[in-house]
């Protein structure tokens, strides 16, 4: 039986309960929710929205933004004192802690790994320090490799075949803008258009394309969820919503759906944002959430649906591994 917050809602037109039951066994999603006690923790649920659980559980901290392991073995995430503020461009400077996957034996690293992201294998961390980017050495703690910034600011992830880093970028253009880094020589280039502002960008299982957000001005700057290759090329919408801010895109490990965040304001803060959690088919993409005219005008081959609504929530992750669960 579904809770309350599992509940599925088709933004649209569109079977939303088939593609429930489409990916309701595929492993499982990791995500922050604000508690009735004003904190912030990490819960688990099915790609469904069922079995939704809190594994922190933690009154005078917060934790945010979980990441499971390329195994799904581990959890990276971050931990904030209870009333310090989440926010989209700033969580990553906080207390870094690898956990197992079901939150289980928590492990403190410091404030010393801002930004951290997995290497493909998991025994390494790419991390976003004032100095350059640091390579460390999970098992150590030890700093084996650095490259200069060129730029990023934040929110750093590693390409699952090793070879390249994304993030937030600035001076590649009039605003934020995605960048791709050569991991091994350092090289940058603009993925996203330089004329608007975009974000939270991560990548495709295959390592070919990234997903990212980009804050379009012909719809009043509500931020869409884009697709574009490493090169910056074949540029594609994946999903729009006029009202909703969608950041934070995944693309499931099978390669077959894209996970996100909706924000009613733009992240920042997001205390202030209401954040819920959604996702779709990415073969149904180009897809429009709710009645919008001058989105369907701007994209007259999009679907309504179907898009699987999972609840409040911020910055889900994936994976298809079965985690245990504490009973």
């Amino acid at each position: 039986m579904k809770t309350l917050l599992g509940v599925l809602l088709a933004l649209g037109a569109g079977r939303a309960d088939d593609l429930s039951q489409e990916v309701a066994s595929r492993g499982w999603i990791v995500f922050s929710a604000k508690t009735e006690r004003g904190d912030w923790d990490l819960f688990l649920m099915r790609p469904d929205g069922s079995q939704r659980r809190n594994i922190t559980n933690t009154p005078e901290t917060s934790e945010a933004a979980a990441r499971f392991s390329p195994d799904g073995k581990k959890l990276l995430y971050y931990r904030m004192p209870k009333g310090e503020i989440l926010d989209n461009n700033k969580y990553g400077l906080y207390e870094l802690v690898i956990a197992q996957a079901d939150g289980t034996n928590p492990v403190s690293f410091g404030r010393e790994y801002p930004w951290a992201s997995w290497s493909p294998d998991g025994k390494q961390l790419a991390c976003l320090a004032k100095s350059g980017i640091q390579i460390v050495d999970l098992a150590t703690r030890a700093v084996v490799r650095r490259l200069d910034r060129m730029g990023i600011v934040e929110q750093l992830f590693w390409s699952p075949d090793g070879k390249w880093f994304t993030g937030t970028a600035n001076g590649l253009g009039e605003h934020w803008a995605i960048g791709r880094m050569n991991a091994a020589t350092g090289e940058l280039n603009r993925v996203s258009d330089g004329d608007c502002f975009n974000c939270t960008s991560d990548w495709f299982p295959d390592a070919r394309s990234i997903v990212y957000s980009k804050g379009h001005p012909k719809t009043e700057g509500w931020a869409q969820l884009w697709k574009a290759d490493g090169e910056g090329k074949n540029k594609e919408m994946l999903y729009g919503e006029i009202g909703r801010h969608v950041y934070g895109g995944f693309i499931s490990p099978c390669g077959r759906y894209a996970l996100f965040t909706r924000s009613q304001e733009d992240l920042g803060k997001v205390d202030n944002s209401q954040t819920t959690m959604a996702l779709i088919r990415l073969a149904d993409a180009p897809v429009v959430g709710g009645p919008s005219e001058v989105l369907r005008a701007q994209y007259p081959k999009a679907k309504a649906g179907p898009v699987v609504d999972l609840g409040q929530g911020w910055e889900p992750h994936w994976t298809l591994a079965e985690v245990g669960l504490r009973k």
